[in-house]
């Protein structure tokens, strides 16, 4: 019986041996595991504040795509006022219009002879406007 009890009490420490190195190997696998949750928190908060920032960025420059999109939607538009307008003086100008076409005469080719005849320029004007338009 002695034996029985001695094997007995053996197993028993070998159990209590057993138990105090598992735990022992939990807790510093616990403790390795904390350590990288920490260093994983700790990229979690840097990487928000790069994403905050990114983001801001992106905002500012949304924000001034969207006022240079703006400005060239009025310059477009004062664009298109000012050649109006410039069609409207053409038009009523029969001076301008004379030379308008002129010019476009010239662009085609049109001798000092034939300038002054239609566009009814004198020689000067029209000599002086074929050496402007003359290709170079």
């Amino acid at each position: 019986m002695l034996t029985w009890q001695l094997t007995a009490i053996v197993m028993v420490c070998f159990f209590v041996i057993l138990i105090a190195v598992v735990s022992y190997v939990f807790s510093l696998r616990n403790k390795k595991n904390g350590q990288r949750i920490e260093e994983l928190q700790l990229q979690m908060q840097q990487l928000q504040q790069q994403l905050s920032y990114s983001q801001e960025e992106l905002h500012e420059v949304r924000s001034g795509a969207m006022g240079v999109a703006a400005k060239v939607k009025d310059l477009v538009v004062k664009i298109g006022l000012m050649q109006d307008k410039l069609e409207e003086i053409e038009f009523l100008d029969p001076d301008t219009k004379l030379y308008s076409q002129a010019a476009k005469m010239a662009d085609a080719g049109a001798s000092v002879e034939e300038l002054m005849r239609e566009c009814e320029l004198p020689r000067a004007e029209a000599e002086l406007l074929l050496a402007v338009k003359k290709p170079q």
